[in-house]
């Protein structure tokens, strides 16, 4: 992580990425699936909309180092990221 812009633009680019993946999943997916395609996508917004305002408003640091706290909000990020896409593979077709 070489600084905090860089940091906030990887993020947005992952849940672009993620949600691009989605509408393709959504396209091919049965009926059923599709409430819940627009679940993962509704939780990957909120999921991006968390992390930046936890990088925005570091209040909750206490007694961390910032290069400790945002390390701890990637990797948090990119295992939030990790869990909402093997929800959407383990959607049946």
């Amino acid at each position: 992580m070489a600084n905090i812009r860089n940091l906030k633009k990887d993020i947005k680019q992952m849940v672009k990425h993620f949600i691009q993946e989605c509408y393709i999943h959504l396209v091919y997916s049965p009926p059923l699936n599709q409430e819940n395609v627009l679940d993962i996508i509704s939780d990957a917004l909120m999921l991006e909309i968390e992390v930046l305002d936890k990088i925005n408003n570091q209040k909750d640091i206490g007694d961390m180092k910032l290069k400790h706290y945002y390390r701890k909000v990637s990797s948090d990020f990119y295992n939030s990221i990790i869990e909402l896409t093997e929800r959407l593979n383990s959607l049946t077709y």
